[in-house]
């Protein structure tokens, strides 16, 4: 069983244009928006991916939304790990 990642993301001063184009870039790299939540995501790992390179690569994915939507601030935290994610 790989890593689970729960991730929020606070987008200080975006506009909806840039919220939209921040979120397609998640969305391309397999991210799912939690139901009812509005800044928390889930992102999952397979078996062979590591706790630290997992990390790496959604903090790069974020770097990448944050730079194509032209977003200026982006604050977040992940926790990862191999359980399951609720969503009430």
């Amino acid at each position: 069983m790989g890593y689970k990642a729960l991730i929020t993301i606070d987008l200080p001063g975006a506009t909806g244009e840039e919220r939209d184009a921040f979120y397609e870039s998640l969305k391309k790299d397999n991210w799912k928006k939690l139901n009812n939540l509005t800044t928390a995501w889930t992102a999952s790992f397979k078996d062979d991916v590591e706790r630290q390179p997992a990390v790496e690569i959604l903090e790069n994915e974020i770097k990448k939304a944050k730079k194509e939507s032209s977003i200026s601030k982006v604050n977040f935290a992940i926790q990862l790990g191999k359980g399951v994610i609720v969503n009430n």
